[in-house]
């Protein structure tokens, strides 16, 4: 899809919300241009020191001038004054401890992780927990909670320096007081969800890239006021910054390390949201963005992706995978399951070599769904599996027949880098209605992989199941014999679980720092 950010050449660049980096201050001559301006930034080399009284005192002055700057730009209303607080860096590490100390790695967590090994976005050998445990470091800065109602603010950082992270954190306490900001994110779409049932974590993360952009978009105005602009007046402005930005933030060793569905998913809430709340600011103005996007949220990835789905009111058939006992014989319980997004389809072509056409095949994306199942044992029942004690069923549609057997043809490519093994069968020939348009058959160490690309512009992977339990699973998935149980079965994005993590919601704002970082050198440039 052409969007109006990237009609002008921009894919902004996401800042989340602990940035701590130099920034435009207020005091800036009108008359300068953004790049004098970004310049002199670069030549500001401030060391950390604590902050005197007068810094104090100016610093806490500033919270009601930025927060009203954040109410009129968002058209949100002010309906208290915001607590304030200055904190060490001993008081900041303290906190982000006892958020650490939070973190469990649930059983459900633990399932998605096998079941992203098995389907291919992480390695087989990789450890995610131990990863983001590595990966978190000592980047922190200002930040508002949302229990306490409180803004804590930096002892060691110049005022100055501050002010534009205050914009973006002092936006997430207004969104908070007009909205509740807790209640909102767990709210359910009127009319879409049983009472009583789980908000999907999808749908979660969509909000996320709300809150997160819009904050991102009084961020940049913030940094734009003194030159007499802002974001909806200026689309294009930092468009020739994205590619060495991204560069910058790839080849950092933390990012080198990190399979591409953590590097996806990291940058999502903050890059994508930007991107998504600039097309409702352009498309409808900050009623849109703003008040708008709270009052109807996105529901997914895609929504969030392809903002014209969202504008338009795009309505896609739900894809799932019904109960699949009868035809398994109950010889294998469903292990795990959930949905395949566009955000994750996106991901697993960057994984395997495609980064080139990823942007434009999973725009093609049209819903999918997952399901992992074990084979009954009472013997390792509470064990947790590796993927060799997995089978798969994934069910994927697409847009065009061209987009459907582009993307089967691409799975079956990729198992050979799945799989230590991979040997390509020949499939025994068939004609009629009631054959797939292709099929791909491969030979694994965990067994057959099957890759079926059907005229309906549907893809249907079976993994580790042998063919003739695998066409009974496709003629059962086909035909729908099932779909009375096909509610039974959640359908959260497994990439968008990541965020269930703690560790992992750090990672992420570490990927927004570095990526910050260099798009302030290359504004002075």
């Amino acid at each position: 899809m052409t969007t109006f950010w990237r009609r002008c050449g921009w894919l902004p660049i996401c800042i989340p919300a602990c940035i701590a980096v130099s920034a435009f201050g207020q005091q800036a001559d009108s008359g300068q241009s953004l790049g004098d301006v970004a310049r002199k930034l670069r030549k500001d080399t401030t060391n950390e020191v604590k902050m005197t009284d007068a810094d104090t005192k100016k610093l806490f002055e500033s919270v009601d001038r930025i927060f009203a700057f954040a109410a009129e730009d968002t058209g949100m209303p002010k309906h208290a004054a915001v607590k304030r607080r200055l904190v060490s860096k001993e008081d900041v590490e303290k906190y982000a401890s006892g958020q650490m100390a939070k973190e469990e790695f649930t059983k459900s967590l633990t399932k998605s992780e096998v079941s992203m090994k098995k389907i291919g976005f992480l390695p087989r050998d990789f450890n995610l927990k131990e990863f983001l445990v590595k990966s978190t470091g000592q980047e922190i800065a200002a930040y508002y909670d949302d229990e306490t109602k409180t803004i804590s603010m930096l002892n060691w950082v110049p005022p100055d320096r501050q002010e534009p992270i205050l914009a973006h954190e002092l936006t997430h306490a207004l969104q908070d007081q007009n909205y509740d900001l807790a209640k909102w994110m767990k709210a359910k779409p009127a009319g879409n969800q049983a009472a009583g049932a789980p908000v999907d974590g999808d749908m979660q993360i969509a909000r996320k890239a709300v809150v997160e952009g819009q904050a991102m978009v009084v961020y940049m105005d913030y940094l734009l006021k003194p030159v007499g602009r802002s974001l909806e007046d200026t689309p294009g402005l930092i468009y020739q910054m994205e590619e060495p930005a991204v560069k910058a933030v790839i080849d950092s060793q933390l990012m080198h390390d990190a399979p591409m569905i953590l590097r996806e998913m990291g940058g999502f809430a903050y890059q994508q949201g930007l991107i998504f709340e600039g097309e409702l600011l352009h498309k409808g103005g900050k009623k849109m963005a703003f008040a708008g996007a709270f009052a109807r949220p996105p529901r997914n990835s895609h929504e969030v992706l392809q903002p014209a789905a969202y504008i338009n009111g795009e309505k896609l058939p739900t894809v799932r995978i019904p109960d699949m006992g009868e035809v398994l014989n109950n010889e294998y319980d469903a292990y795990d399951s959930g949905g395949i997004g566009e955000l994750d389809v996106r991901a697993l072509l960057k994984q395997y070599g495609e980064r080139k056409v990823a942007d434009e095949i999973s725009s093609a994306w049209q819903g999918g769904a997952y399901v992992t199942f074990r084979r009954k044992d009472k013997e390792v029942a509470e064990v947790a599996p590796s993927t060799g004690d997995l089978a798969l069923l994934y069910f994927s549609r697409w847009k065009t027949p061209q987009a459907a057997e582009w993307f089967a043809s691409f799975y079956a490519r990729a198992v050979s880098q799945r799989y230590h093994s991979a040997t390509v069968e020949t499939v025994p020939a068939c004609a009629g209605e009631t054959c797939p348009v292709s099929v791909a058959q491969i030979a694994t160490e965990e067994g057959a992989v099957i890759v079926e690309h059907w005229n309906d512009n549907s893809v249907v992977v079976s993994e580790s199941f042998d063919p003739t339990t695998a066409a009974k699973l496709r003629t059962a998935l086909r035909d729908g014999t099932s779909a009375e149980h096909a509610e039974n079965l959640p359908q959260e994005e497994i990439g968008l679980r990541l965020f269930d993590i703690p560790a992992f919601q750090v990672f992420a704002k570490q990927i927004g720092i570095r990526i910050a970082a260099e798009m302030s050198r290359e504004a002075g440039r």
